[in-house]
């Protein structure tokens, strides 16, 4: 066999294994921020990562070989973040995290070695990369508490080198966390927030001065090969520390100081060959107003490689620049370089981790600077696509969303797509059915789809108890002025002292939320596909249940102020469709301002200390509202045997079942047999109508969690009339019960796993809790026990319902935080849903005890009464809880008492 000399090349084979026996994987690693991440080369140093197979598991290397998987996994997740692929990124997070971890505890329990860096480095980068990947997505608690090790790992480990960006990283994302509750006040608040934002960005660049001073980094130096490795990240890091100072200046309305900072942020980019930060400067010059074509000009040239650096372009950069030199030189030559950049948008289905709906800010600013300028043109060259362009964003987005983090985008840009395309079909009017039915299609297309891909994929797993307990929510105290206690406890209204456990609680709900998240990484969500017959589907569905009534309502239209040249839009509005006897009914539409006005009046009087009940007047203006329009169409051809409201937006948080008329003092619940819904494709197409009559056998079991006191006594099991054999309670069993259940456990995670496992046909829960409303976050918990809290991502993930009949959510205002901007349905009702239940009843306020306890205890009894001498019969909650309600009138005059005994609204 030849051998390799001068005249005989070596074997590429051979040739490679010898380049991979002589790569210095750490060193790489350790190089990779200036010698590949800055030019944009990372794919070349993680296809020699693969060679050299350094993220393979290798039992013997022992802690060097996790750091340096841990390392590899870095390279591999910046480079999915500079690509924008962020839910490749997020796997490539997920499969390292327990190395990370494992790493992060090992070099906990060992003294820092100045002589070796490199796990400590490796670590601190992987958490910088993964901090970056949540802050993309908008999840900043969760990347601040990243970044936060990353700045943690670096200073114990001495990396003075890396700390500059990394505690820029940390800055901003702080900042940001901040910044989202400040965004919901007025803007001389947020203005004084982008003030402290500056101050605080100031203060890092001067500690980070000192720290150069201190490591003799010379910042003023123009850096070079020649400059030591170490002296050239730290100045990377530097500029990265600028550009952000000059963000926060040009946020500020400091544009001349701005450009400065970012003048000097780009000549170290420059010389350290840095493309994607000499991009950045580029961006933040433009929107600073200085020489913007200019700039955008430069930009297009810097990521295509045609200027001094060598390296590869940057894509996403590229588009940026033409989509701004578009709108910037208007016309019809910058709309059909528009028109082209979206129809590269629509076709871009390329690869998993890019096909997530998570560039949809950058695609919905397309189709926007698109209808601007349209708008300029005389009216004869305006193009007529405009809307359809929009929607179809919203339907390529919607196609593409598999994660809840999404929704923040879905809410801003998608949903309004949708409300504006069904403002148009209402403003196109008709009233034949076929009209009405693309109505009601376009309203089921945009409203609770993630709810149906939950639905339409395979059940998530029961997993294992949460990793931290949240902290316990404790009562009122009397000085705070505590509710009467005959009261299941308010979930809004806990004591100051509560605002301690505040952050903490947060962070922990974001990290179970990122859990949930998580967890569809490797089990992805099937896009439920939009049937564009669901209008007819509800047409049929009310024709063969003769006397039932649904009733839709939804939004659409906008609040944006019309262009110059523009139609002038449909307003913000509710739309009411009413379908009984198979004939679809549109009626006059709703101002939604009256509806908001509505739910904040509703909200007041919830969170009245001494009656926290809705008020006769709310009552009314319920009725005038949202009921009085529909009654005729509801009642023509008789009273309903059966009417379905399905609320959307802030109607969720309305109790609509308490809805009283002006000339009768019976609310809504007493008068007709009535349920809810989530959507018309949740009601009809997935079945949950049948679950209005259900077949009882003498065998189905009740599973009730028990976080009881004196306000919650949990009484609703006592009296059910349910054999004691197929009784299983998890918490306090209370006095009448002790020695008469089959099985009784404690009310913690063992305890709720052990019901889990009995497959309860009907399952209660009677307890406390608390409403997080905080930034990133919110929605009810409600108590497990004294050891923790559950969410609703609990729920989801940790409780499995498949043969469930009944399920009922007795903490007060449980069955709030339904509903969301995005149109979806969120809070404890989706994870019901989700984990199987099925019909299911909440309380929207602080309910009277007695009057829930009455109304569970109902429920059961007369599910068992329908048994008879048989060991199966037919039960019909609906008709069970309207004969109750209205047996229950009959004591009580007055509208308030009457409401207070209407505890629970019922899902199906």
């Amino acid at each position: 066999m030849p051998q390799a000399d001068g005249h005989h090349p070596q074997d590429p084979s051979s040739m490679i294994r010898t380049f991979v026996e002589a790569l210095d994987v750490e060193d790489l690693i350790m190089r990779f921020e200036i010698d590949f991440d800055a030019p944009m080369r990372q794919a070349d140093a993680t296809g020699m990562l693969r060679l050299a197979r350094a993220h393979t598991k290798d039992p013997a290397a022992g802690l060097r070989g996790i750091a340096r998987r841990v390392g590899a996994h870095w390279c591999e997740i910046v480079q999915a973040d500079v690509a924008y692929e962020l839910l490749s990124a997020l796997r490539l997070i997920e499969a390292s995290q327990p190395d990370a971890e494992r790493l992060l505890a090992l070099l906990a329990d060992t003294a820092a070695d100045p002589d070796d860096v490199f796990p400590a480095y490796a670590l601190a980068r992987w958490y910088d990369g993964a901090g970056r990947i949540r802050y993309r997505l908008g999840s900043y608690t969760a990347s601040r508490r990243a970044f936060g090790t990353a700045v943690q790992v670096a200073e114990r480990g001495r990396l003075w080198w890396a700390l500059p960006d990394l505690l820029s990283n940390y800055t901003r994302a702080e900042f940001e966390e901040r910044g989202q509750a400040a965004r919901e006040k007025d803007a001389e608040e947020g203005t004084r927030d982008v003030d402290v934002f500056v101050r605080s960005l100031q203060q890092m660049h001067d500690k980070i001065l000192v720290q150069a001073r201190e490591r003799g980094v010379d910042v003023e130096a123009v850096p070079d090969e020649a400059m030591p490795l170490r002296h050239r990240e730290f100045l990377r890091g530097y500029s990265n520390s600028l550009h952000n100072l000059a963000i926060a200046l040009r946020q500020a309305g400091d544009r001349e100081r701005s450009l400065r900072v970012t003048a000097r942020s780009k000549a170290l980019s420059e010389a350290l060959n840095d493309t994607y930060r000499t991009a950045q400067s580029l961006l933040n010059e433009a929107f600073c107003r200085d020489r913007p074509e200019e700039r955008f000009e430069a930009l297009r040239e810097l990521v295509h490689g045609r200027t001094n650096f060598v390296e590869p372009g940057w894509e996403r950069g590229r588009r940026i620049a033409r989509q701004n030199l578009a709108r910037l030189g208007g016309g019809r030559d910058g709309l059909a370089d528009l028109g082209r950049l979206l129809d590269e948008l629509e076709d871009d289905a390329a690869g998993a981790g890019r096909r997530a709906g998570l560039d949809v800010d950058f695609y919905a600013y397309t189709v926007r600077y698109y209808r601007e300028t349209a708008a300029a043109l005389p009216p004869a060259e305006r193009p007529r696509d405009v809307l359809d362009r929009r929607l179809k964003m919203a339907e390529s987005v919607r196609e593409a969303i598999a994660l809840p983090v999404y929704k923040r985008a879905y809410a801003n840009h998608v949903r309004p797509a949708y409300l504006r395309a069904i403002g148009a079909q209402m403003a196109r009017g008709g009233h034949r059915q076929e009209d009405l039915e693309k109505i009601v299609s376009l309203v089921e297309e945009s409203s609770g789809r993630e709810l149906l891909d939950l639905l339409a994929s395979s059940r998530p797993p029961v997993l294992g108890r949460p990793a931290h307990p949240l902290p316990m929510a404790s009562d009122a105290s009397p000085a705070e002025g505590a509710f009467p206690d005959d009261r299941r406890m308010p979930l809004r209204a806990q004591p100051p002292a509560e605002a301690s456990k505040a952050r903490e609680r947060r962070e922990l709900l974001v990290e179970r939320e990122q859990q949930y998240e998580d967890h569809f990484l490797h089990h992805p969500l099937t896009s439920a596909t939009h049937d564009e017959d669901i209008a007819h589907q509800l047409v049929q569905y009310t024709l063969n249940h003769q006397g039932s009534c649904v009733v839709r309502y939804f939004r659409f239209g906008t609040s944006d102020v019309p262009l110059d040249g523009e139609e002038t839009p449909e307003p913000d509005s509710l739309g009411i469709m009413v379908c009984r006897d198979g004939v679809l009914t549109l009626l006059p539409s709703v101002p939604y301002t009256d509806v908001a006005d509505l739910a904040r009046r509703v909200f007041e009087d919830l969170g009245d200390r001494q009656f926290p009940v809705p008020r006769e007047e709310t009552c009314r203006r319920i009725w005038n509202l949202l009921i009085k329009p529909v009654w005729e169409s509801v009642n023509r051809g008789g009273p309903p045997t059966h009417l379905t409201l399905i609320p959307t937006d802030d109607i969720f948080a309305i109790p609509l079942h308490v809805a009283t008329a002006p000339e009768d003092d019976l609310p809504l619940a007493a008068r007709v047999p009535l349920s809810h819904s989530v959507s018309v494709a949740a009601f009809v197409t997935r079945g949950r109508h049948l679950l209005k009559k259900q077949l009882m056998e003498d065998d189905d079991d009740l599973a009730a969690l028990l976080s009881t006191d004196a306000r919650a006594t949990g009484r609703e099991v006592v009296d059910a009339g349910w054999p004691a054999t197929h009784v299983h309670v998890a918490g306090a069993v209370p006095d009448a019960l002790v020695g008469q259940v089959e099985s009784a456990f404690a009310a913690d995670w063992d305890g709720l796993e052990q019901l889990v496992a009995v497959k309860p046909e009907f399952f209660l829960y009677a307890g406390h809790g608390v409403y997080v409303n905080e930034p990133e976050v919110s929605g009810p918990l409600i108590h497990l026990g004294e050891s923790d809290m559950l969410s609703q991502f609990d729920i989801a993930l940790r409780v499995s319902l498949p043969r469930n009949k009944l399920t009922v959510l007795g903490a007060c205002l449980a069955g709030q935080g339904m509903g969301s901007d995005g149109g979806d349905v969120l809070g404890f009702m989706r994870s019901l849903i989700i984990s199987g239940a099925g019909a299911i009843g909440v309380p929207l306020w602080s309910v009277r005890d007695t009057a829930l306890a009455a109304t569970v205890s109902a429920l059961l009894r007369e599910s068992r009464a329908a048994l008879g001498s048989s060991s199966t019969g037919v039960f019909d909650v609906v008709q069970a809880l309207h004969d109750h309600y209205r047996e229950s009138m009959e004591t009580y005059t007055s509208v308030e008492a009457r409401v207070d005994r209407l505890p629970i609204a019922l899902y199906l």
